[in-house]
């Protein structure tokens, strides 16, 4: 299905997002800085892909119905 293929690519690229987020997030750790953003980054971040993982199992939840 094209939907999931696209749901498969967002999710993909959200990953990789939320590892730069996340490395950025020990980077002003590790300097002692205000941290709020990143940490709200993170936690944005996380939630979408989240949603993404719950959309794409209901897609493969549905039953396929086939001609035969």
């Amino acid at each position: 299905m094209a939907a999931d293929e696209q749901i498969r690519k967002r999710l993909a690229l959200a990953y990789r997002l939320l590892v730069l987020e996340i490395e950025h997030r020990e980077r002003v750790r590790a300097e002692r800085l205000d941290d709020t953003d990143a940490e709200r980054a993170v936690r944005l971040r996380q939630a979408g892909i989240e949603r993404m993982q719950r959309a794409l199992a209901r897609r493969r939840a549905a039953p396929e119905l086939r001609a035969g």
